[in-house]
């Protein structure tokens, strides 16, 4: 009598099983819960055996689905542990034998202040970190309501579990090659915040998405089973922005990561968010812009009077200026807004460490002169012109150009895997910078092929100070590793070389030209100069011309090539729209070279 009495929920438990392993295991949330490749290769980029409940769940979807069954049916709280496999199933039709229960550590960490959207966040690029030349991107969780600030949301990082004072060359080499695990893990916005925008100075733009609150449940459900599982962690694809996208697209299906090129960073991924679709609307609902502290400052500063930065300078200097005739005549709200402007100044020195004890005591007589002025601030309101990075130059590019060499004439094709060079928008990025990776062009000439270039890292910062006040800007420098042909030297020179360089730089226009001067040095095979070291002094200057063309120019001059003289380059690029530009190039040492290029620039 009992075996007849449960034959009804056996035999039902019988189909859903059948019906899971031949439709369900294969369907496409169920591989993205599991976060396997794909159907074809059903293998998860998590390596933590603890995640799946099957033992050969890590490499089988259909397994680790019927454990997974098993498991509701047994032990209810497992549920707690895979609440969004649980969400899902029961979408699908299934029943569980154990009743639903109530997970009191998920519930206190989802529901005590309310997750109500989702939001994916861009930082921008760090020069001075080989980690954060790309950018990167986290995934916020909002709780926040006006009574509770957003920086109380969650945000959820994806990263590499790295050892303090790692050596940044094992870092990049084990980064490259999966050497590093990794993992999600999560903390208060402010944190996040704190570290990008006040001590790297980077900008922050979060893009909050359109989902419905059962789609932000089922997603912080998901989030809930990853966090503490491990993946390997790989610079090139495996990284914040791939796995991030991929737990977004567990909502949108794979808009994000579709056909991406074997290289993956977050300005692709953010290129694509913002032509999604979700439920046949945008899915990006709205773009906000966090300032860092060095683009508050700037803002502060560009506020002033020119008359009133250079008071404002001299105080700094000399803080007894505050208690002297020169400010105290001023009206009120001029005083404001230098001393604001001054505070704005004090705290970005603060965060580089500059001058500390003369910072501490212009502090004080900040504050001293500001309690005998009216309450409240003058400078309540900035506007920022910062573009959000969907609009940035796309990072991929593949060229076409027309190259004369002697009146003789090449066809040129090229490929860059990423990311932008000095002539490129500023969208975004760090201006005034370079960050080029594998860097291939050949040349068709006179019926044979020849590699023309291959650049395997091309890092340049210029690192200008963007106003006149003490500790802005640093030292210029230059990376740049490879292969290239150096036809303006002479028809067969070539140099398989290492190259780095250091300087300085200054700002003219309206910050809109910048003159620098590098030291470099040479190590390799430079056939040009029949040496394997050599040395070289190199001038230029970049401006923007109109509107979006930019112009660059150059000359350097080598210790060993005494019988070329001075090699000099000219390259002026001819903005179309986001998707393609034109460049006009020449080079001149002992022989001239003309070049016309047509990129196209891809995600």
């Amino acid at each position: 009598m009992t075996t007849i009495k449960y034959l009804p929920a056996l035999a039902l438990f019988a189909t859903f099983s059948s019906y899971s392993s031949s439709s369900l295991s294969e369907h496409p949330t169920w591989l993205k819960l599991g976060h396997y490749k794909n159907a074809s290769s059903p293998q998860s980029y998590i390596e933590s055996d603890s995640f799946f409940i099957s033992k050969n769940g890590k490499n089988n979807p259909s397994s680790e689905l019927k454990a997974t069954i098993d498991a509701f049916n047994k032990d209810a709280q497992m549920q707690c542990k895979y609440p969004a496999r649980y969400q899902w199933l029961l979408s699908q039709g299934l029943e569980f034998s154990e009743p639903k229960v109530e997970c009191t550590e998920l519930i206190e960490w989802r529901d005590k202040q309310p997750i109500h959207s989702v939001s994916l966040v861009f930082a921008s690029g760090y020069m001075s970190n080989p980690a954060s030349l790309y950018g990167h991107m986290l995934l916020k969780l909002n709780r926040s309501t006006p009574e509770h600030n957003k920086l109380l949301d969650y945000s959820l990082n994806y990263g590499a579990l790295v050892p303090d004072n790692e050596n940044g060359l094992v870092y990049i080499t084990k980064g490259l090659f999966g050497g590093y695990e990794a993992g999600f893990s999560d903390q208060l916005f402010y944190r996040h915040q704190h570290n990008y925008g006040e001590i790297e100075l980077r900008d922050i733009w979060e893009y909050k998405l359109n989902f419905s609150q059962e789609d932000v449940l089922f997603l912080t459900n998901h989030l809930w089973e990853i966090m503490g599982a491990k993946y390997s962690y790989y610079f090139a694809d495996e990284n914040c922005a791939f796995h991030i996208a991929r737990v977004v697209e567990l909502i949108i299906g794979e808009q994000l990561t579709n056909e991406l090129s074997p290289w993956v960073i977050p300005a692709t991924i953010f290129s694509r968010l913002n032509s999604a679709q979700y439920n046949n609307e945008k899915l990006v609902k709205q773009i906000e812009f966090t300032a860092s502290r060095s683009s508050v400052f700037h803002q502060y500063e560009n506020n002033l009077s020119v008359k009133d930065s250079k008071l404002a300078l001299a105080i700094y200097h000399s803080q007894n200026i505050l208690f002297e005739p020169t400010f105290t005549n001023l009206d009120v709200v001029t005083k404001k807004r230098i001393i604001e402007t001054l505070f704005e100044f004090v705290q970005l020195q603060q965060i580089k460490k500059y001058d500390v004890e003369h910072i501490e005591k212009l502090k004080k007589a900040l504050i001293k002169a500001r309690l005998v002025l009216p309450p409240g601030k003058e400078t309540s309101f900035i506007n920022y012109d910062k573009y959000a990075p969907h609009s940035a130059q796309k990072p991929s590019n593949i060229s076409i150009s027309s190259t004369v060499y002697k009146n003789e004439q090449s066809l040129n094709l090229g490929f860059r895997l990423s990311y932008f060079d000095s002539l490129a928008s500023d969208i975004a990025r760090v201006p005034y910078s370079n960050l080029e990776m594998l860097d291939v062009e050949v040349a068709l000439f006179d019926s044979q092929l020849y590699l023309e270039k291959l650049h395997l890292l091309d890092l340049e910062s210029f690192n200008p100070a963007y106003s006149q006040w003490p500790n802005e800007g640093g030292w210029a420098w230059q990376i740049n590793v490879g292969y290239e042909r150096n036809r303006s030297q002479c028809f067969s020179c070539s140099s398989t070389f290492a190259m780095a360089g250091v300087g300085k730089s200054w700002l003219l226009n309206a910050n809109q030209s910048l003159v620098y001067g590098m030291i470099n040095g040479y190590a390799g095979e430079l056939q040009s100069t029949q040496q394997w070291l050599d040395t070289s002094i190199e001038l230029g200057f970049l401006t923007t011309v109109t509107s979006n063309l930019k112009l660059r120019t150059s000359i350097e001059k080598f210790y060993h090539q005494q019988l070329s003289g001075i090699a000099t380059n000219i390259e002026l690029s001819v903005p179309i729209n986001q998707d393609f530009d034109i460049r006009f190039g020449y080079k001149h040492a002992t022989e001239f070279q003309w070049q016309l290029k047509l990129n196209f620039y891809w995600d």
